[in-house]
């Protein structure tokens, strides 16, 4: 499972899987199956969370 933003409403299908989900707009970041943020991501509806990894979050002088 992976997470993310939609900004729009998103209709996801996996013909092979005999899945469909429709997603809702929303402000926080959801959980959903990755190949559904992928396709999400493709469409240009939704945005990845990427978590803060210590590279990130070091500040210079710490």
């Amino acid at each position: 499972m992976a997470k993310a933003q939609f900004h729009r409403l998103f209709n996801a299908t996996d013909v092979k899987r005999g899945v469909s989900m429709r997603i809702e707009p929303h402000e926080a970041f959801r959980t959903y199956p990755a190949w559904v943020i992928d396709k999400a991501e493709a469409a240009g509806a939704a945005t990845r969370y990427v978590p803060p990894t210590k590279e990130t979050t070091d500040q210079p002088g710490d």
